[in-house]
């Protein structure tokens, strides 16, 4: 079969097809990141959250499951500062104590750090060699010297063509494009994030046009239609987050997938009530509790863990109502697939289009 996909980016990163999984923290592990990679995509851990004893043990699952090339995402090291005084407002307090007397789960926890030590955890990604490492929130150009002279390739996310232009003078390899319509976290860095709320068909071109560097669609892909318009725009290569939540690898608690399963593009929503900092996700009831309130927010990532305890006793229970159900836009098109027929129905599909499109009508 004809390949119409761009191959720079593919050839740059050493892999087949130019499609990477997003690493969303908290549910990519090395079976998805291993499955993807071996079906000719790169796949990607998300390590913000794992301690580097952790991070290490997960490499080497990873590389004991795949000799592909691979990704490991970091967040920038500022976003470990911690403010250890801070303290909930008393109606935020209140209303935190009061779903863990609803389900019995004594007294709220103290925030505790939750991300990092950024610095231990690149160390760890050195040793072991790890192919590409990525970045959100950020990267400074003497990170990339240091990974670069490591061997390994550097990716970071931008929401706005002021931070892509600060990444490609630090000296990354790619510059992922992330659409106000990419689930998770928003990755601006610089100034608020109501700036880099820029849909991906407006800020793919502006990037590609602006940038030497190859430039990566992320936010709302889901199937070969969008990864088609992403390469129409100008895109090396696209990002997917969303739709790999379906595959069985990613193991997904029910309570997720169910509500992945029934949702639309409108029940998602950009929100700082979950973590402390703006990201997608779809709407519950702990969401637009804490935003009717209109109760100050603890900083991130205090605000993400003083629900930490509610968060995992309910998903255990079955309830969705507190989990972080992280989401991007495109959620409508959500099935359930196993990573390697998602990659070769995806890549597939969007060969066939452009052909179907290239012909006379």
């Amino acid at each position: 079969m004809v390949n119409y996909l761009p191959q720079s980016l593919v050839q740059t990163l050493g892999i087949v097809h130019p499609l990477l999984q997003a690493p969303m923290a908290g549910a990519s592990n090395p079976d998805l990141v291993a499955a993807v990679s071996n079906a000719g995509g790169l796949g990607g851990l998300g390590a913000a959250g794992m301690r580097p004893e952790q991070l290490s043990v997960a490499v080497r699952a990873i590389a004991d499951r795949t000799d592909a090339p691979f990704n490991v995402n970091l967040f920038h090291p500022s976003t470990e500062n911690y403010d250890t005084a801070a303290m909930a407002a008393p109606q935020l307090a209140q209303q935190l104590q009061n779903y863990h007397d609803e389900y019995e789960l004594g007294e709220v926890p103290e925030p505790v750090p939750l991300f990092g030590p950024a610095a231990e955890q690149l160390q760890v990604l050195l040793e072991a060699r790890v192919p590409v490492i990525s970045f959100h929130f950020g990267v400074d150009a003497g990170t990339v010297a240091n990974i670069h002279a490591a061997g390994a390739k550097v990716l970071c996310s931008a929401t706005t063509l002021a931070e892509a232009v600060q990444l490609q003078t630090a000296g990354v390899d790619a510059v992922i494009a992330q659409g106000s319509e990419a689930g998770g976290h928003r990755g601006t860095f610089l100034g608020d994030y109501k700036s880099g709320l820029t849909g991906s068909m407006a800020l793919v071109p502006r990037l590609v046009d602006a940038l030497e560097v190859p430039v990566i669609a992320a936010g709302g892909i889901m199937d070969a239609r969008g990864m088609v318009a992403s390469f129409a725009l100008g895109a090396a290569a696209v990002q997917m987050g969303t739709v790999f939540l379906g595959c069985p690898e990613t193991a997904l608690a029910p309570p997720w997938d169910a509500a992945l399963q029934a949702a639309e593009a409108e029940d998602t929503c950009v929100t700082s009530t979950l973590s402390g900092k703006p990201a997608r996700g779809i709407r519950n009831r702990y969401i637009n509790d804490l935003e009717s309130a209109d109760t100050p927010l603890l900083p991130y990532p205090a605000q993400y863990a003083v629900s930490r305890v509610l968060r995992q006793a309910t998903a255990s229970a079955g309830s969705s109502d507190f989990m972080a159900l992280w989401a991007g836009q495109g959620v409508g098109l959500y099935s359930n697939l196993p990573a390697a027929e998602r990659v070769e129905q995806l890549i597939a599909d969007a060969n066939k289009l452009i052909r179907k499109m290239s012909q006379p009508q």
